[in-house]
Parts: structure tokens; sequence; C-alpha cells
């Protein structure tokens, strides 16, 4: 969700944002169950544990399972499930880390009849868990005001949003064979920060479904956010084909989509990357041609991706015109420029003495300060990189330093829409690109002939200080280029047109 509003209010009055609580879709629901009542047919009780309007438990009813939920909020809605206003993080915290309380015995007995065993490792008695899990971060006043005690609940998988708390402690609640169908944020797929999670869910779990969803399907809530549909069960010796379901370009046509299930089917090795400098990233619809490109050389093997400047008060340190005492120029971030960009504004002159002095300017990789390179955009859906000139300066924003004998064919490169498929169809889904995800792009092997044109197409580019609609011809010509020194197939090329022509629905 973006950052540009700190409240979305419904109208009974509750803040989503602070909640965390989005209403699921009724035909969400429907799938979800199906897929766990084909896998386990036999099961015979459901937790949901974030349960809302009871929107995920009407196929478990109607098949006649027992239902327990929970939820921080009462709606008052309890005709299908066996609710307790309770907090689950709170619930699982009890659980596990104080099992001689007299409350970890009340939870266990009322939410898990059957006596399950934790010191057995048994888990929960529960058949199947369901869960639209809170999408907050850690902005919220929860994490804000329950952060020691998370942390300490969560050591390996942080506290930076709920979400992926909710999903660790499920893991860890089932017993073996147990099947847990989520609708939830998909950063986890790539994020850094969710390494241990997707680390987690591959030791512990067979992953049966990985669907992502159309941006549009919460937007009737005032919300864009990227999600994805996973099935697990718990317990890896359960790991089969995978249904992939890739992102469609909106609602009506991923409805469709479930209700005819017509999913391609994957094994677990061909949607994870493993690769040395990987991190176990799941990758959802890439064909076989690109994926494989990650097995070659990357950029950061090659070439310096560094962060430069951190200012800690930019209103204060960066002038947007050039003055005697505001000279040096500073690149922040090109956003959707490519090819050429000015400056996003001008440092002190003093910078440097001003970083001994004030503890929160910083300054990074001093030794390649003033080079000449790449500058790549930071915030925002596209992927982008300009010109970098010699003696300016830059931010915490992906930056190469490039010779120039490689810095105008590596610029047409990185602005095509294979690069464009790499970053935002593999790497990172979420909006935050960093050198450390630029430095993992793929180089694929290209001829001193086809790099020359590459060369001459980004001085182009540079030369006339194209606007994005200008440009559109010019990365046409560069994707035909290294198109055919890969030799995609038609399938491959179209997969990539259609996914840099919808970038922002897509990714």
């Amino acid at each position: 969700m973006g950052r540009h509003s700190k409240s979305v209010v419904t109208d009974t009055g509750l803040d989503r944002r602070e909640s965390g609580y989005y209403s699921t879709p009724a035909f969400i629901g429907k799938f979800l169950a199906a897929e766990l009542l084909r896998i386990k047919p036999d099961g015979q009780t459901v937790l949901d544990p974030c349960v809302g309007r009871e929107e995920l438990l009407e196929e478990f009813f109607r098949a006649g399972k027992t239902i327990d939920s929970f939820d921080v909020e009462d709606f008052g809605i309890h005709q299908r499930a066996n609710f307790r206003q309770i907090d689950f993080l709170k619930f699982f915290s009890e659980y596990f880390a104080s099992p001689e309380s007299n409350r970890l015995k009340e939870g266990i007995r009322a939410c898990d009849r059957q006596g399950a065993d934790r010191r057995n490792g048994a888990g929960l008695h529960y058949d199947y868990y369901i869960a639209n899990p809170p999408y907050n971060c850690h902005e919220t006043d929860y994490i804000r005001t329950n952060k020691e005690q998370l942390q300490k609940l969560f050591p390996e998988i942080g506290v930076t949003n709920m979400y992926s708390m909710f999903i660790s402690a499920l893991i860890s609640l089932a017993k073996d064979g147990a099947v847990i169908g989520l609708i939830t944020f998909d950063s986890f797929l790539t994020a850094g920060m969710h390494t241990r999670l997707r680390e987690q869910i591959l030791r512990e779990c067979s992953v049966h479904s990985l669907i992502l969803c159309p941006t549009d399907l919460f937007r009737d809530q005032r919300a864009d956010v990227r999600t994805c549909l996973l099935v697990l069960q718990k317990g890896p010796q359960y790991q089969g084909q995978i249904k992939i379901g890739n992102r469609t370009l909106d609602k009506k046509e991923f409805r469709l989509l479930l209700e005819k299930d017509e999913f391609h089917e994957s094994c677990i090795e061909n949607i994870v990357l493993v690769n040395q400098c990987d991190s176990s990233e799941f990758v959802v619809g890439c064909p076989d041609e690109i994926k494989s490109l990650f097995k070659g050389e990357r950029l950061g093997e090659l070439y310096r991706c560094i962060t430069g400047i951190s200012t800690g008060n930019d209103k204060k340190y960066i002038s947007r015109e050039m003055t005697g005492d505001f000279s040096i120029p500073f690149f922040k971030n090109p956003g959707s420029r490519r090819f050429f960009c000015e400056p996003d504004g001008y440092l002190p002159t003093n910078f440097l003495e001003i970083e001994k002095q004030v503890p929160n300017f910083m300054v990074r990789n001093k030794d390649l300060l003033f080079r000449e390179g790449i500058t790549c955009s930071s915030m925002g859906v596209p992927f982008t990189a300009c010109y970098l000139p010699a003696n300016s300066t830059y931010g915490v924003n992906a930056n190469i330093i490039v010779d120039q004998q490689d810095i105008w064919w590596l610029i047409s490169y990185l602005n095509s829409s294979l690069v464009t498929y790499f970053v935002r169809g593999v790497l990172i889904r979420t909006n935050m690109i960093t050198s450390g995800y630029v430095s993992r792009i793929p180089i694929v092997p290209l001829s001193p002939a086809v790099k020359s044109e590459l060369s001459r197409l980004g001085r182009a580019g540079f030369e006339n200080k194209l606007r994005n609609s200008d440009a559109r011809s010019l990365v046409a010509s560069i994707d035909k280029l290294i198109h055919e020194s890969c030799k995609f197939s038609d399938e491959t090329e179209f997969e990539i047109a259609r996914f840099s022509k919808n970038v922002l629905q897509l990714t």
C-alpha cells in the first residue's frame, strides 16, 4: 500500500490502515476453500485467526466442518464459526513462550480441544487454516507498542509487518499434514527482509498453489495492494506439482481464471531462485528462457553497484538551484526518466565537512565519489537508468561505476524491456530498488557489434534528452537487438513485451 495516506476509514469508522482489515471477495474464499478441501478431503476442523466478517468460511460451513475463529475486532457476525475475540499473535506467544502458564492451558483447552502437545511438536489439532492476514506494516501502533515482545517471538523473520508474522505463526502452529490457505500481501515473494520467511516456508511446508492477484482486487475498498493466493501443507514431504498463476490485468479476468481452474503447473525447483547470490525468491510465471539467464553472470560481478549520500534532512542540505554555497550536483532518483536526467538538486560545497559534524549526514563509498557512471531509479514501479556525469554525487538509489568503454551500451541494456522484467518480474516486486537488487541483474552475452550498436543508441538517447514517449522507439530498437542476441522464442518475446507495457498492473 502506498504511504500517501495515513488512514483509510470505512463507513463504520474502522481505519483499514491501522487494523489491516480488508474484506475478501466471495470468489476468493470459494477458491481457497475448494483447494484446501481437495488436498485434504477428510479433514474436520478449521481455524480462521483473523476472521473479519467470516468471508472465507462459507464453503467450509457448507461442507459441515467444525470452525473456530479469532479476531481482535468483533464484527458481530458469528453465523459459521465459534468466535473468540482474541489477539492471534498474543495467543501464539502464550502457546509457545509460556507453556506452563494458566493462560496457556486455558487457551489450549478452549482452542485445541483435542489436546495438541507442543513439546512433541504436534501443533494445534486443526486440519485447515484459512486467512486474510492484516496488511499493515511497522507504522501501526500495534507493532510499535509490542515491538520488543514481537522481536523475541519472531527473531528470524522480523517484525516489519503483520502479515509475515501471521504466516510464520500459522506454519509453526500447524500439525503435520494440515493445509493453509492464504490471500496475502505478496512482498514476501522477493523482498530481502522476507528471506527467512521464504526459508521457513520451503523448510517446513509443501507449496500447492501460488497465484498472483490483480492490483485492483481491493480497489473498491480504496486499496491498490499487490496480493497473492498461497496454499501450503505442513511438511515438505507432500510437495508435488504447484499451481502457478501469473498476475492478470484486472479482477474480472482473475475471477474467470479461478473459475476455469486452468493453471500452469510447475515443480518447486522451477519457481525458486537458488543461485549463490540469490535469496530463495519465489518466481511466478517467468518463462524458462528468462529464468535460465539468472544462472549466468550478474551485473555486480562486473561493476561496482553502490549507494551514496543520505543527508538526514534533504530540505536543509539539498538546494534545487545551484548557488555559491550549493554547487555539487546531486542525483537522487531518475524516476521514469531514461538515458538523460538533470540533477535532482545540489549539495553544499562543503558537504564532506558537514558529514564530520552531523551524525545522520552519511557519505558512503567515498573512494568512488565524483566518478562517472550510471544512476538508476529507486522508488516507483518502472525501472530506468540515466547517465551519471563525472564530478557528481548521488543518493541512496543504486548507482553503477562504469568505465567509458562500457557506459553507453550498459545504459541501453538497463533501459531494455528485458531488464524491466528482470527487476520487476523476478528480483523485487515492491517499490524500493536498492543497489543490492541492481547488482543481481543478469548480464546476457552480447557480441562486440551488438554492444557497439547499443552504445550508439544510448548516446542518442542521452544527447536528445528524450522524454518517456520519445524513448519508446529507441527502447524498441534496443529490445530487438537484445532479443535477437538471446534467441528468444516468440512466446518469450510476447511475455516480455506484455509485462513491460503493463508493468504497473503486472508487477
